[in-house]
């Protein structure tokens, strides 16, 4: 299903709500609003934070919507932002990343054809080894080049949806906007997922390997009770005694891709203790969530 949304908005209400979830240093966040600074016509900007930014931050940003909830992992806090948005788009993104200058017109421009869609991400400049491994650990897939496509695997990071589209699924992300949730409902209702190289944002640095280290604790976890809860007891005891197979496969997968698009091939080799450091605790931590759902 291709747009169909009509706008039943005030023209005196933004046409587009960004929500950036943020568990990020300062200076990432910082270097996210600067770039959006200039692009900011007829949207709104609501950063909904884990901790709370320095009062610096926010004097130098005083247009940006500075919302506190304290510990929440990003889908929860995309979950608030959504909550908050007034715009007839919402546009989610996270802290990291530094979106290019015609984002948000780019954003607008698909929102003409479509009612949720993303674009691609990056590498950004002056990034670490570790900024490199979790740049391939999480964002290969959706590094250029690619043609333009469908599919439900949108990354959250860079995506935007009609606000009246994610009303109809509103039970889904009650719990926290996670797209291996909320996609797979929007795509069986016959929503297009439509992902287009054109609308750009760039991972800058990020928090360094431990707290990337504990966000895949926590992620992989909560992605093993996701799956695990419509499994049997069988198949959950399948994704607990497979788990040593899974970071040599989801590395394998990273290799492939880079290699496939030939971009910054020796940067994945340079990173690959890393990446293969990072694939190992997700595997564990999603065991975790299957060993989870066995003693339910």
């Amino acid at each position: 299903m291709r747009s169909s949304m009509s706008s039943s908005s005030s023209s005196a209400r933004p046409y587009v709500s960004v929500v950036i979830g943020s568990n990020a240093p300062p200076e990432s966040l910082e270097a996210c609003l600067a770039a959006l600074e200039g692009q900011r016509d007829r949207s709104e900007v609501l950063v909904v934070e884990g901790v709370a930014s320095p009062a610096r931050l926010r004097e130098l940003f005083p247009w940006a919507r500075f919302v506190e909830r304290p510990g929440q992992l990003v889908p929860e806090l995309w979950r608030e932002g959504i909550e908050a948005a007034e715009g007839e788009i919402v546009a989610l993104t996270i802290a990291q990343m530094v979106p290019a200058e015609n984002w948000l017109a780019q954003v607008r421009a698909q929102h003409g054809e479509y009612d949720a869609t993303g674009g691609a991400i990056d590498p950004g400049r002056g990034l670490r080894l570790t900024d490199w491994a979790e740049y391939f650990c999480r964002y290969v897939r959706d590094m250029r080049p690619f043609a333009a496509r469908d599919t439900v695997d949108l990354p959250g990071d860079n995506a935007a949806y009609k606000r009246a589209l994610l009303e109809t699924v509103r039970e889904r992300w009650r719990d926290g906007f996670w797209e291996n949730v909320v996609h797979p409902h929007l795509a069986a209702d016959g929503v297009a997922l439509h992902q287009a190289p054109e609308v750009v944002v760039y991972q800058g640095r990020s928090a360094g390997w431990s707290a990337f280290t504990t966000q895949r604790l926590a992620h992989g976890r909560k992605y093993g009770h996701q799956r695990g809860v419509h499994f049997s007891r069988a198949r959950n005891l399948v994704g607990v005694l497979a788990s040593p197979v899974v970071p040599f496969l989801m590395t394998w997968r990273v290799l492939r891709q880079v290699f496939r698009k030939r971009r910054y091939r020796l940067r994945a080799l340079a990173s690959l203790p890393l990446i293969f450091s990072f694939n190992l605790v997700w595997a564990y931590a999603e065991a975790r969530g299957h060993f989870d759902m066995l003693r339910r």
